[in-house]
């Protein structure tokens, strides 16, 4: 990025940062997740260090926390608070070990590092002030002087009035007579509030007033003048740290220690902080644990990892704002924040016309994303979305990328509207958009892009299997005039894939092996790889165990295996054997003398699919197709199952635990064979559970539902095995 517009772009993102943590630290609401506020903050930091001359003193960068909003009492802290720097690989904790071993100038230093949950609440240092009273054994008596929000980090709000009604902070704790007695002491920790009492909250609040996270509704808690209000509401706190005289003074060596003495007086901490003597481990923990987050009783967002050692924490000290020693592990963002640097029309094979986002590269969900699904004309119009605009981004399903929403307070002032087009960008066809649908399609079945979605649908894993007939290849072979259609790949020769680039023997050799084998291959796998609108893998199942199809007992040609070794030159065994079959010729018959009653009574069959196959039947291109794949000598092969009574048509099963003697893909068949279908989630509608060994929530939900529970023993009684 060049300098002027650097300085553009930095002035935007301290604006919006500064607006986003008022909105979030002082009003406690935000229309924005954390995750977003922290890409934000994440994009200053890379500008202002390759721009190190334009950062400034009042930059979000420079500063911890927030300013304070005057309703509540200003305290300064006895200690400048700090804020942690965050990583989010292990790439990135290795590179701040090394950092650290170069600070302390030894090259042998063992390290071990203590790691605690990083709990997602409202940071606040309770101030205990030394009392005249001694105990019997002169043990010291410290009284709770004061609360104190983290505010700007020098200063925050007094908030003793609310921290006093949670339970578990002790109001007065005892310090051996053997350690040393400041007049007062500062311990840090986080307050929050369990997922639990959130949703005990919100239920006695109008929609609007609802608390979005347990984050906001501890922080809006804390900040109630009426501390009747936050002593009705379930609060809590882990303590984590002291100043450092103050923890010297304790003789507390260790991050560990201090966690055990925090203890000791009674002070509530997470008993879940663990010790590592390396980085590997620490990464292993952090895995494990982002996989049982959501179980837990209150939210994180990563770990904090410390140097256990407290000397060689003070050998490495802070910089401005941040201890040397101390990182946040952050789990991989839920959201994110990008540019969108373009967009542009993807065509798919049925033409559908889907505007997809070029971004500039970011990390989402744990993956590098420079793409994101726009979804169609009215999302574009409705998200308001520009070139040049910062998005939030979230992947759909855990999988698919999409644009969720624009933060227009970033748009640079020469952004404009994305106008939709009215022609198909590849071959100029006007588009359609059907009555009812939000998508916008290209009507012309040669379009470039649809020709190759076809044949690539086609060849894929789930459909005809076909290896080495990739992308690129399908794109280089239409582009020198070899296929037009799915059908053609199977006319291809050696002469014609030899004069390709990089096609040398073997690999064409491959890819004709791979060919033959595909002419013979399941129905169900066949009507998927049609690419027939509507129908996915799941339908084309269906279809092909519950449609009555002309069987024949056809004798084919198969291929010897040739493995990795093709040869165009050497003799390959073909033999002849006998397969129950299904001609192309028969599936066109009985496709086109379907009746919509036929089809309209099949579980699981909608409208949409009825309306797509008597669609695609009635075209004669797509009958052209049929006859062309048979031509080629490609057959469907009838599916084992399907001529078995359909004792399960109607009921829905779900599967949870481990089987004694079935995998879960084998009983799946089993139910599906006989008209069954399978769900993932038990519902009032499943008929049957089939619970194995250690079976979770799924059983309990059952129970819960009074659904019937089976074992496999039960399971094969009814199906006769």
């Amino acid at each position: 990025m060049e300098k002027k517009a650097a300085v553009a772009r930095i002035e935007k993102l301290r604006k919006e940062i500064w607006r986003l943590n008022h909105a979030y630290f002082i009003e406690n609401k935000t229309d924005v997740s954390e995750d977003v506020r922290d890409a934000l903050k994440q994009e200053l930091i890379k500008l202002e260090k390759e721009f190190p001359d334009l950062v400034t003193a009042d930059s979000p960068t420079q500063r911890v926390g927030a300013a304070l909003d005057g309703r509540l009492p200003k305290v300064a802290h006895l200690s400048a608070k700090e804020s942690l720097s965050d990583s989010f690989s292990l790439e990135e904790l290795e590179d701040w070990k090394e950092q650290m071993v170069r600070a302390l100038g030894k090259d042998d230093v063992k390290m071990v590092f203590e790691c605690e949950e990083k709990i997602d609440g409202l940071n606040i240092s309770l101030v205990y002030q030394r009392s005249d009273q001694r105990s019997a054994i002169s043990d010291q008596l410290y009284r709770l002087k004061r609360a104190v929000t983290r505010g700007n980090g020098i200063e925050g709000e007094d908030v003793t009035h609310t921290i006093r009604t949670i339970e578990t902070i002790p109001l007065t704790v005892t310090i051996p007579s053997k350690l040393e007695h400041p007049d007062e002491f500062e311990v840090n920790g986080e307050v929050y509030m369990p997922k639990a009492a959130l949703v005990k909250i919100n239920k006695g609040l109008l929609e609007a007033e609802q608390f979005a996270n347990p984050r906001n509704a501890a922080a809006g808690t804390v900040r109630q003048l009426d501390p009747s209000i936050a002593a009705k509401r379930d609060l809590r706190m882990f303590c984590y740290g002291l100043e450092r005289e103050t923890a010297d003074g304790f003789k507390v060596k260790t991050q560990e220690d201090l966690m055990l003495f925090l203890g000791s007086l009674h002070l509530p901490i997470n008993m879940h902080f663990k010790t590592f003597d390396s980085l590997s481990k620490v990464h292993k923990y952090f895995e494990e644990l982002g996989k049982k987050r959501d179980a837990l009783a209150y939210d994180i967002d990563g770990i904090v990892i410390k140097v256990n050692d407290r000397r060689m924490q003070h050998d490495l000290g802070s910089t401005a704002k941040a201890p040397r020693w101390a990182r946040a592990y952050k789990f991989p963002a839920e959201q994110k924040t990008a540019q969108i640097l373009d967009i542009q029309l993807q065509i798919g094979r049925t033409g559908a016309i889907t505007p997809v986002a070029h971004l500039s590269p970011t990390q989402l969900a744990g993956t590098t994303v420079t793409r994101a699904t726009l979804h169609n004309a009215d999302e574009i119009e409705r998200l308001d979305v520009r070139i040049g605009d910062t998005v939030i981004l979230q992947k759909a399903g855990d999988i698919i990328p999409e644009v969720v929403k624009v933060l227009k307070n970033l748009r640079p002032k020469n952004a404009k509207p994305f106008h939709y087009p009215q022609h198909c960008p590849s071959c100029g066809t006007k588009l359609v958009r059907p009555e009812g649908e939000a998508v916008h399609r290209c009507p012309n079945p040669t379009c470039g892009p649809v020709r190759l979605e076809r044949i690539a649908h086609m060849a894929s894993r789930y459909a005809f299997n076909i290896e080495g007939l990739g992308f690129e290849t399908i794109e280089l072979l239409i582009q020198e005039g070899l296929v037009s259609d799915p059908a053609d790949v199977f006319f291809l020769t050696d002469e014609d894939l030899l004069t390709l680039p990089l096609f040398k023997e073997k690999k064409t050799g491959n890819l004709l092996a791979s060919l033959e084998k595909a002419k013979h291959m399941p129905l169900n796998r066949f009507l998927f790889g049609l690419g027939i609108r509507h129908i996915g893998s799941e339908t084309a199942d269906v279809l092909a165990r519950c449609i009555e199809w002309p069987v024949k007992k056809l004798t084919v040609e198969e291929q010897g295996d040739i493995g990795a070794q093709a040869s165009l030159f050497g003799s390959t065994e073909r033999k002849k054997i006998s397969v129950q079959g299904i001609t192309m010729s028969d599936i066109e018959k009985t496709l086109l003398h379907l009746k919509r009653e036929e089809l309209d009574a099949i579980d699981g069959i909608g409208d949409a699919v009825i309306e797509s196959i008597l669609e695609w039947i009635s075209n004669k291109d797509n009958r052209a197709l049929l006859e062309k794949f048979e031509h080629a000598g490609v057959l469907a092969l009838h599916m084992e199952g399907s001529s078995l009574k359909q004792i399960f048509t109607g009921k829905t099963f779900v599967l949870t635990g481990t089987l004694p003697l079935l995998s879960r893909d084998e009983a799946k068949a089993m139910i599906k064979d006989r008209g069954g279908k399978v769900s993932s989630s038990v519902s009032k509608k499943t008929d049957y559970v089939l619970a194995g060994e250690e079976a979770g929530s799924k059983l309990e939900e059952a129970k819960k539902l009074n659904r019937p529970i089976i074992d496999e023993k039960e399971f094969r009684r009814m199906i006769g095995v």
